[in-house]
């Protein structure tokens, strides 16, 4: 019989990789997890897993069952949240997480906006590359990640809600030898780590991959004022940083590169009214910052 603690054994042991690990981070002895793991094979009617030397892989069996034990396990977490919202009678804490581009123009008024509604929910911001953000709302350690869109688009167990997309601008020092006539491409890049969507098309000025790789464009915005660096970045960015670090913007022909936001929740997660605030503050930001 597929019990809750069994799921959680079988996700455990098929993330970390062998049955020891897995023990560990449940905090079990390892007696107690190769018997519970026979118990449920047992119970199955087959092996989940197979051993590769040392470690384990799945067998096509628990290959076919990870998903859905996957989701009992989620549904479980979400279960005990909801419960903990009903006992304290407010949303208590939300989880988000947030790309760099959204991170430096619209996350502050986002957030401005979430706190004139009244609300009083604990905002808990985490920023960072588009694919580490998914992958962590996959799993439940976080709400909703506001970033670029990526493979979400194509995953039925995640919700898009796109927002308004962009061209990817350039910008140098006012005294970048690009302005006396040099060639664009022969001077190294900055920019945020760029999204898995983007990382085989080429920035319209060739392939050369980032030179300085930040997710924090005000960094990246001061070391291109010091340096020979191109700044490439969504257009609202380049306006920004030009405004606010006296960079100039570069005029790209044929540039064809978008970035392409959204805000992104786990489908069939729990209601939350104070996450559907937020959401709204994000996309106001986004149409008052597009």
């Amino acid at each position: 019989m597929l019990t809750l603690r069994a799921a959680k054994l079988f996700l455990t042991a098929a993330d970390a990789g062998t049955l020891t690990a897995a023990a560990e981070r449940l905090c079990i002895s390892q007696p107690a997890a190769t018997k519970a793991l026979a118990q449920l094979e047992l119970g199955l009617g087959g092996a989940l897993f197979q051993r590769q030397g040392r470690r384990l892989a799945l067998t096509a069996l628990g290959a076919a069952l990870l998903p859905r034990a996957r989701t009992l396990v989620q549904q479980a977490d979400d279960l005990e949240a909801e419960a903990r919202r009903w006992r304290t009678g407010e949303a208590g804490a939300l989880r988000v997480g947030v790309g760099p581009s959204v991170e430096y123009r619209l996350l502050p008024d986002a957030v401005a906006g979430f706190y004139r509604e009244g609300r009083r929910v604990r905002l808990t911001v985490t920023s960072g590359p588009a694919g580490e953000l998914v992958d962590a709302l996959r799993s439940g350690r976080l709400d909703l990640v506001a970033a670029d869109i990526g493979a979400a688009q194509s995953d039925d167990s995640l919700s898009t809600l796109p927002m308004p997309e962009e061209t990817v601008g350039a910008a140098a020092r006012a005294d970048h030898p690009v302005f006396s006539g040099a060639e664009l491409g022969a001077f190294p890049v900055a920019s945020a780590t760029p999204p898995e969507r983007l990382r085989t098309e080429p920035l319209p000025w060739g392939p050369r991959a980032p030179d300085i790789v930040c997710d924090d464009y005000s960094v990246l915005a001061r070391a291109c004022a010091a340096s020979d660096h191109i700044l490439a970045a969504p257009d609202t960015v380049i306006d920004r940083v030009c405004e606010e670090h006296g960079l100039v913007r570069l005029d790209i022909p044929d540039n064809a590169i978008r970035v392409k936001p959204a805000l992104i929740r786990r489908t069939g997660a729990p209601d939350n009214p104070a996450l559907d605030v937020l959401c709204n503050c994000f996309l106001a930001a986004a149409g008052e910052g597009g």
